[in-house]
């Protein structure tokens, strides 16, 4: 290549996880490093918001993290208008990510629960953020949108690298795909997943009966888990036969089940919906004549369903935006 590329690595409501994988990536970061110049990471480095003003173009956008205030709205779109290349970044850029299950609670019960009635919170003059009667001191703070939103609520995306944090492999990946597209040997479709194409289910190597029947759905505290055995096969629900494969499966290997932080598989869209039609099929159902309503119930619930089905993805679901015109 003749000249080195310049990549931002921009972030919104971020936990720092997905900058600690890129840095997991050792020698191959020293390699990348070796071919472009990092212009903006202020996680990582000392960068400031002015900087952003003396680039005139960026070759790749790394955005990492959900949008949750107005300041990282104005930052990803500012970024957003001088990069060549724009990554979505993780599943909280990809898809929203935790903070997303934020979105089935107002915003006032949001700012309540963090600052006032959360158990490790010292707040005795009951101050929240913002300009407002509970906040004498005018105590400023970036102002919130209204929902927490994916990346590509706002910006056109070109490539989504899914993952909670998106594994080192899956980085390498990236990297080599975007190399190679700057040197002109390779083209990128738009919308492009650096991931698998099959379910993780389809990947896994656990023994899986030809027709799963279970008797009630487990927590995964209530069943001692055979390592060798599928998950859903022993009643504990695990999110593979709807999540996008390709992650090395290191939750599987660990003997714990799938919550999908690679987001929905090909040609499905809202992972919670699909499961939800598919698990109840699951459970045993010659007895229910035999039971009565409050047996049967206690068969199929599910303890916090949105949190079990929607963990990373509820971003993509209608259903936040239905609950909310409620």
């Amino acid at each position: 290549m003749s000249r080195k590329l310049k990549i931002a690595v921009v972030p919104g409501e971020v936990c720092g996880g997905c900058d600690m994988a890129l840095v997991d990536l050792h020698k191959n970061l020293i390699d990348v490093i070796g071919l472009a110049d990092i212009v903006f990471w202020p996680i990582a480095m000392d960068f400031k918001e002015e900087d952003l003003d003396e680039l005139e173009s960026i070759d790749i956008a790394l955005f990492q993290g959900s949008i949750r205030t107005e300041k990282h709205k104005e930052i990803i779109e500012r970024v957003a208008s001088k990069a060549k290349i724009k990554v979505a970044f993780g599943a909280c850029a990809c898809f929203g990510g935790v903070q997303s299950l934020a979105d089935l609670y107002k915003l006032e019960e949001v700012l309540n629960e963090a600052y006032l009635k959360s158990p490790s919170t010292i707040n005795e003059e009951r101050i929240l953020p913002g300009e407002s009667k509970a906040n004498p001191y005018k105590i400023t703070a970036p102002k919130l949108v209204e929902i927490n939103y994916k990346v590509d609520d706002f910006i056109d995306v070109d490539v989504y690298v899914p993952g909670c944090p998106p594994p080192k492999e899956i980085i390498s990946e990236a990297v080599n795909k975007l190399i190679k597209y700057f040197e002109g040997r390779i083209s990128l479709e738009k919308g492009t997943v650096i991931a698998g194409t099959r379910t993780l289910c389809d990947e896994c190597p656990r023994e899986k009966p030809e027709k799963i029947v279970i008797d009630r759905f487990k927590r995964i505290h209530e069943v001692r888990l055979d390592p060798s055995k599928c998950f859903l096969a022993q009643g504990a629900i695990c999110l593979g036969p709807a999540t996008r494969g390709g992650c090395g499966s290191p939750c599987i290997k660990a003997n714990m089940p799938c919550r999908g932080c690679m987001g929905p598989a090909p040609n499905i869209y809202d992972v919670g919906a699909k499961l939800v039609s598919a698990l109840p099929s699951l459970v045993e159902i010659e007895n229910e004549p035999k039971l009565s309503d409050d047996e049967l119930s206690k068969r199929v619930t599910i303890m916090d369903p949105a949190g079990l089905f929607y963990r990373f993805t509820l971003g993509l679901s209608r259903l936040v935006r239905m609950v909310r015109r409620e």
